[in-house]
């Protein structure tokens, strides 16, 4: 199945508790903060409808339907492309501002599928639990958001030496049908949009004592006891002219903390639980990551490639890009976005193959890429800082090139080689929307820990990455070392 854009926003009529600001808000797709984001996420469902996209975004299983293609398990080379094909034009329909749409976590569910044999080990029938839930989730073409970490209180102590035993989600009843949890987990990211949330560690230490802290499931974000505490959106206005603001008018995708007021989960639902290695190594034993990695990637590559082309052509409008320290500095982040195109290259055509036949994108480059891509994304904000200067600042809007000083605005701001004024400012403006506003600063910070934490996941590269023909050159410059001391 693949669900229309009014299907989606159908059923986020279903009761839910979303808080924002203390209050409850009775109906999402009403709520100002939140009903362009949502048509955002409408227009990305439509898209897979489109003549256009429709081959593109969608795959069919002969025995099972038509399916969005995230949901794919690629068992050739070309259907790997064919996913990365894919993850590009999802990401070039929100400019890759969106980070947690509805094919991002279909990505990962793809990964768990491919895994499902892994939770086995940890209950009789795990593995079909799994399946089911996957399929489920694949047939219904859901939204899926995720909630990996724990509440920031005292990151020193361990879950289960907390002051408060349940401010870290913790099972609190085994039933017959089901377990009771209660506490909170983060960061889920567009909770409020989504139709499901899965819950599981995201390869942190659990140490003994956390065993009953450590749970993997999934829940309807519907479920009864499940709060929503949204950050303070940081766009409250749903009127904003796309010509000011581009992508904060309709990209802030909202963050929440979910609280587990006594939620029932039924044995169904509950993928595993109290146990800590099953905890500490799912990330890095299933294929979640590496799914949802390739996504990643595809996603970075464009929104720097349309971070490269702003700060180009807000240089050119004024003609500063003819000056040689300005060029060097265009150059630097355009070498930097084809250094990343370049690792999505290697990524995708350079795949591991496992024994089950399934295709996964070069682990190394996936990585490399997911370490990198973070501070070349804030080297590419700083050279349109530094470029654009005061002129960032300075820009009118929209309703100033038609009102009753328009004549002077469009002297006065105009650019190089005869630019309208209203051309070269609205350039200014989305070179500013990248950099400067609130929806800016969120989602650079954002870059930075979308594959988790920097520390661990460069720690855990460290051990893995394959470094075959550098070692071999290492142990033969040592043997020649030592032959010559003979």
């Amino acid at each position: 199945m693949i669900r229309t854009g009014e299907q989606y926003r159908e059923a986020l009529l279903q009761e839910r508790e979303v808080f924002v600001g203390g209050e409850r808000v009775a109906d999402v797709t009403k709520y100002a903060p939140f009903r362009r984001p949502i048509e955002s996420f409408v227009a990305q469902y439509d898209a897979k409808h489109s003549a256009e996209l429709h081959d593109v975004l969608t795959w069919t299983d002969p025995d099972a339907g038509t399916f969005d293609i995230s949901f794919l398990i690629p068992k050739s080379h070309d259907e790997l492309r064919a996913k990365g094909a894919a993850f590009a034009e999802f990401a070039k329909l929100s400019y890759g501002c969106l980070g947690r749409g509805p094919e991002s976590m279909a990505a990962l569910m793809a990964g768990l599928e491919e895994s499902c044999e892994w939770f086995e080990q940890w209950g009789e029938g795990n593995h079909q639990k799994v399946l089911d839930y996957c399929h489920y989730v694949r047939d219904n073409d859901l939204f899926v958001t995720h909630a990996l970490g724990n509440p920031q209180s005292d990151r020193s102590k361990q879950s289960h030496q907390q002051d408060n035993p349940y401010l870290h989600l913790k099972l609190k009843e085994e039933r017959d049908d089901g377990i009771v949890i209660r506490g909170a987990k983060q960061l889920a990211t567009a909770a409020p949009f989504a139709d499901e949330v899965i819950v599981f560690p995201n390869g942190r230490t659990f140490g003994p004592g956390d065993e009953e802290y450590c749970l993997c499931f999934a829940v309807p974000t519907t479920a009864s006891g499940l709060k929503m505490m949204c950050r303070e959106p940081l766009v409250m206005d749903d009127c904003l002219k796309i010509y000011d603001h581009p992508f904060s008018s309709r990209y802030e995708e909202i963050d929440a903390l979910l609280v587990f007021d006594d939620v029932f989960v039924p044995w169904d639902r509950v993928f595993f639980h109290n146990n800590l290695f099953a905890a500490n190594n799912m990330r890095f034993m299933t294929s979640v990551a590496a799914f949802s990695g390739h996504l990643s990637t595809r996603r970075a590559a464009i929104r720097s490639s349309l971070t490269v082309a702003a700060a180009m052509e807000l240089c050119k409008s004024v003609k500063t890009a003819d000056f040689p320290n300005v060029g060097e500095l265009l150059g630097r982040i355009a070498a930097l976005q084809k250094a990343l195109e370049a690792l999505v290259f290697r990524a995708e055509e350079d795949p591991r193959v496992a024994e089950n036949g399934t295709y996964f994108v070069n682990p190394d480059a996936l990585t490399a890429s997911g370490l990198l891509y973070p501070d070349f994304y804030t080297t590419m904000l700083e050279t349109i800082k530094r470029t654009g200067a005061a002129g960032l600042m300075l820009t009118p809007t929209q309703a100033d090139f038609s009102g009753e000083a328009a004549e002077f605005a469009e002297t006065y701001f105009a650019g190089a080689d005869g630019m309208r004024g209203s051309d070269r400012v609205q350039i200014a403006k989305l070179a500013w929307d990248l950099v400067g506003g609130p929806i800016a600063q969120r989602m650079n910070h954002y870059e930075r820990f979308y594959i988790g934490e920097p520390m661990f996941v460069g720690n855990f590269f460290s051990k893995s990455v394959e470094l075959n023909e550098g070692r071999e050159l290492f142990e033969r410059v040592i043997k020649e070392g030592k032959e010559s001391q003979e």
